[in-house]
């Protein structure tokens, strides 16, 4: 890239954040940052809507609430950080690739991982016609790539390098890190509701006791919890999603950025866009991971969606 491109290069990653510059290393310096306060966040918003759980139903197991609500967030935490690669690989059906078997995969990874300065991720293949691939890793150590033999088979080599340039700025951005986190967040309130609308359910006990008691405080402390938490996943949804939208226009950039060739990355995705064929079956959970939506049911515009429009990225592409 000449100098001119690298500054329309951090212009691309200024319109994807906060309308300011930022740098690759501020950026993944967020995100490491960003994902602790999220876990913080996410022990401490359980932990409270524990005590409010309790003064609705039951004051007088507080304690036992709230040590419920710091085991779900800390497990949920850590199995996050720890198993969230090797959950998505499993939910994902991929298997590891052998040199003998998939030499030309590998070799692009390897020279594409020399090019972004990280060490080589463990490499994935999915057994899929459908061209699609995606990365996962809580750090570039403990990264991993998985490629759909679809994608191998429909795409040449300098397209291929930009899709695996792209999964990669994933795993070099600590992107996969503060998803991770993101899921947690939303997974653990849903895990707290039900819990919750069990508990309306099937607390007699707590029932009777505020009939009793004329305790029109708890009733009302019920009523707002409940509406908390049906709101709050729904709200955690959305962030989560419009997280992933700006994370797959920053590594498109970073990308292009590793390979030299925007054009390239731009080839992929416009082949992806005129696939017609048989699409990818996977857990709807995994399904934000992916370069590009498996689904594609839904306009990509929409609040819902997991990515963005892949006009928009390819034009986002040209135009470096």
């Amino acid at each position: 890239m000449t100098s001119d491109s690298r500054s329309r290069f951090l212009d691309s990653i200024t319109d994807v954040v906060t309308g300011r510059k930022i740098s690759l290393l501020d950026w993944k310096t967020a995100n490491i940052r960003y994902s602790v306060l999220l876990a913080l966040f996410t022990v401490g918003l359980l932990v409270a809507l524990a005590y409010l759980l309790a003064l609705a139903i039951e004051p007088g197991a507080a304690i036992l609430y709230i040590s419920l609500a710091l085991v779900i967030s800390l497990t949920q935490s850590a199995i996050a950080y720890w198993y969230s690669d090797k959950l998505s690989l499993v939910a994902s059906g991929a298997r590891p690739a052998t040199r003998e078997e998939n030499r030309y995969l590998v070799n692009v990874t390897e020279a594409v991982a020399i090019g972004a300065g990280v060490p080589t991720p463990r490499i994935f293949v999915i057994d899929s016609p459908a061209p699609n691939a995606f990365a996962t890793g809580r750090n570039p150590r403990h990264g991993a790539i998985a490629v759909t033999k679809g994608l191998m088979e429909l795409l040449d080599r300098q397209e291929l390098e930009g899709v695996v340039a792209h999964e990669l700025s994933h795993i070099r951005n600590y992107d996969i890190l503060f998803t991770s986190m993101l899921a947690v967040t939303v997974g653990a309130i849903i895990v707290l509701r039900d819990i919750v609308l069990r508990a309306t359910r099937y607390g007699g006990r707590g029932r009777r006791s505020t009939e009793r008691k004329g305790g029109q405080g708890q009733a009302l402390i019920m009523i707002l919890l409940v509406v908390l938490l049906i709101l709050a996943p729904i709200l955690a949804t959305i962030l989560r999603l419009a997280v992933s939208r700006r994370r797959e226009f920053l590594a498109d950039a970073t990308g292009a950025y590793i390979t030299r060739n925007p054009e390239g990355l731009a080839r992929a995705l416009e082949k992806l866009r005129d696939y017609q064929g048989e699409r990818l079956e996977v857990s709807e959970g995994v399904r934000h991971l992916f370069f590009t939506n498996p689904v594609r049911r839904f306009n990509a515009s929409n609040l819902l969606a997991t990515h963005p429009p892949l006009e928009e990225r390819i034009d986002r592409l040209r135009r470096m």
